[in-house]
């Protein structure tokens, strides 16, 4: 699995997990919430309900009073009147009123008449509540609710959820109430339920969708930067091989021609030389200066190639680390331009890696080069130190300088201008040890700064001391 595909699966699936977490606690608080908006709606049904039918026993207690405490009747007279008067108060389509002994003879009951007479005290519903019984003993507290099943006129006589509410008449040792059925209220609720689950549902479809649309936005947007970064990558990967030959190709034609012009016209002025040196031996003459002249052609086709050597690879940067090692540079340098070179030295003692000392040897290098070539200086300074947190190597001359940035008209600024790949190469060596480059140049001479952080370091850099 490749580091894009990883990324994508590390911003994706987190992204899933969270919809899928959205998705569990909008269930679970829309479940609460439904539950509990059912609970209140039933709750407030049934306290209305419960109010109306305290208020109709008071509406039949009101409209009976007057015969119940009239003291001229008897009291089966009063007791027939009381009956009329309730039989005829009806509400709604199955609202009536009814009255029992508290023995539970049942004394009135319209529309199912033919319980009346008839003890009903025992009487269950299906659910096993005595509800005769029940109904009588609220009466004698008080006054009370009670939730039952009973049948229903409107449906026929089929059974229904019911709460009536009785009271007493202590004199006629009576109990008179009436009831409301309550499966309408059921029907509501389920509505209700059905109503809420449906919101429920659309809202997590919609929460689905939104997030499939963040998760396959997410991806393609990943897809599209993959091939956006792989495009620039191979790009980038190009113009590194192109930097990498025309470096190569540089380095190559410089060893060709220090080869050419240096050694090779060397070596053929002492192979002139020892066959001067043959032909007067043969014909018994001196040779002895040719021969001496030989051997300094030699001598210096010897050093010539050390020197190649050295500038290829200076041993002595492994051998006794890299001060010794600019040291060298900076008097070969001298002794080969005649231009004066300061070196201030600084013993790191185990600190650096071979690849970071290789690194900053090439960057002094290099600037070394670009100083021969480009900046008519009469000196060079060296400086490698320790600051805080970083390694920086300084090359400064007082040479004319170089327009290392330009005035943009256009753009109402200072640009960079196009670098040359000994420039690149630089930031190229030290990017990879997370360092920097900085070039300060003006017509009195350039400064090139060469830092590399000291986390980059082997050791820590307490181990480092001046010479």
């Amino acid at each position: 699995m490749n580091i894009n595909l990883k990324l994508q699966l590390v911003t994706i699936v987190p992204l899933v997990l969270a919809l899928v977490a959205v998705l569990i606690v909008t269930q679970v608080q829309y479940q609460s919430l439904s539950e509990q908006t059912v609970y209140e709606y039933r709750h407030s049904v049934m306290s209305h309900r419960k109010d109306e039918l305290r208020n109709y026993v008071a509406l039949a207690e009101g409209a009976t009073e007057h015969i119940y405490k009239n003291k001229n009747l008897s009291n089966e007279q009063a007791q027939t009147l009381v009956k009329q008067v309730l039989s005829n108060m009806r509400f709604g389509k199955d609202g009536y009123f009814f009255a029992y002994n508290f023995d539970g003879t049942a004394l009135l009951i319209p529309g199912q008449e033919w319980r009346i007479g008839k003890n009903w005290l025992d009487l269950e519903d299906r659910n096993g509540v005595k509800l005769i019984r029940g109904l009588i003993e609220n009466a004698k507290g008080g006054g009370g609710y009670l939730n039952y099943v009973f049948n229903q006129p409107s449906k026929g006589g089929e059974v229904g959820k019911k709460i009536g509410y009785s009271r007493e008449l202590e004199d006629w040792q009576w109990m008179i109430g009436t009831g409301v059925y309550i499966d309408d209220i059921d029907q509501e609720i389920a509505v209700l339920n059905a109503s809420i689950g449906k919101h429920i549902r659309n809202t997590s479809v919609m929460t689905l969708i939104i997030g499939l649309v963040a998760v396959i936005a997410i991806f393609f947007t990943g897809q599209f930067i993959r091939f956006s970064e792989r495009k620039l990558a191979n790009r980038k990967l190009r113009e590194l091989n192109e930097r990498i030959f025309q470096t190569q190709e540089e380095e190559c034609k410089r060893v060709s021609r220090e080869l050419h012009d240096g050694i090779s016209q060397t070596i053929a002025a002492a192979r002139f030389s020892l066959e001067t040196a043959q032909l007067k031996h043969q014909n018994n003459d001196d040779a002895s200066n040719e021969m001496e002249r030989s051997m300094e052609l030699i001598c210096k086709i010897m050093g010539d190639i050390r020197a190649i050597s050295h500038q290829l690879h200076p041993g002595l940067l492994e051998d006794y680390g890299l001060g010794a090692a600019l040291e060298e540079l900076g008097r070969d340098f001298s002794q080969r331009t005649e231009i004066q070179v300061d070196v201030e030295r600084l013993s790191l003692r185990n600190i650096l890696s071979t690849e970071v000392k290789t690194a900053l040897y090439r960057i002094a290098q290099e600037s070394l080069t670009n100083i021969e070539r480009h900046a008519n200086a009469s000196k060079v300074s060296i400086s490698l130190k320790l600051v805080p947190n970083w390694l920086v190597l300084e090359i400064i001359d007082n040479g004319q300088g170089f327009d290392y940035q330009r005035y943009d008209k256009s753009r109402d600024k200072k640009t960079k201008v196009h670098q040359g790949i000994g420039l690149r190469n630089m930031k190229e060596r030290l990017s990879f040890y997370q360092g920097d480059l900085t070039v300060k140049s003006e017509h009195g001479g350039t400064k090139v700064s060469a830092r590399i952080p000291q986390s980059q370091l082997r050791f820590n850099a307490s181990n480092a001391s001046e010479n």
